[in-house]
């Protein structure tokens, strides 16, 4: 959450000519916001739409950046569908762009929570990420160009 995939990711696909798309908005079009699905029906029925919507949109045949959610890495069967159908880039963000960005969206998992709260969740996932990931891609300024990229040429080399 917060580490620049949809930034980055729409930045990167447009140099490179593919098309993007970010999950949250595929789950925006047809649910409404991931905000709205946690107030109405909790975590885990976005969790399950998220899943679904994971699994359709990772059918594409184009060449495409797929942004995720923060926590759809956290669900197994949404590890085993990106090993068989995707090409996983971990933007490793450090914790400090991370807690400055946090507070220009509307976030469900860290609504109300302490920013120790938010590290320990941060922590908590990055074993998950790690071990999920097919290619770790450390963020730690943000110097948007020369994230941008370096992320393009490392997908260009996929």
């Amino acid at each position: 959450m917060a580490s620049g995939k949809t930034t980055f990711g729409r930045a990167a696909a447009e140099r490179l000519g593919w098309d993007f798309v970010d999950l949250d908005d595929v789950i925006t079009a047809r649910y409404g916001t991931p905000a709205e699905i946690f107030a109405s029906q909790g975590e885990a029925a976005f969790r399950a739409i998220e899943t679904d919507l994971l699994a359709e949109t990772l059918q594409r045949e184009n060449d495409t950046v797929l942004a995720l959610g923060g926590g759809t890495i956290l669900r197994e069967e949404n590890r085993q569908l990106l090993k068989e159908n995707a090409t996983l880039i971990w933007l490793d963000t450090d914790f400090a762009i991370i807690l400055s960005e946090i507070g220009y969206a509307d976030r469900p998992v860290v609504r109300g929570r302490s920013i120790a709260q938010i590290r320990a969740l941060y922590d908590a996932r990055r074993p998950l990420y790690a071990a999920a990931a097919d290619i770790i891609f450390p963020i730690d300024n943000t110097d948007y160009e020369q994230v941008i990229t370096g992320l393009a040429e490392t997908i260009q080399s996929l």
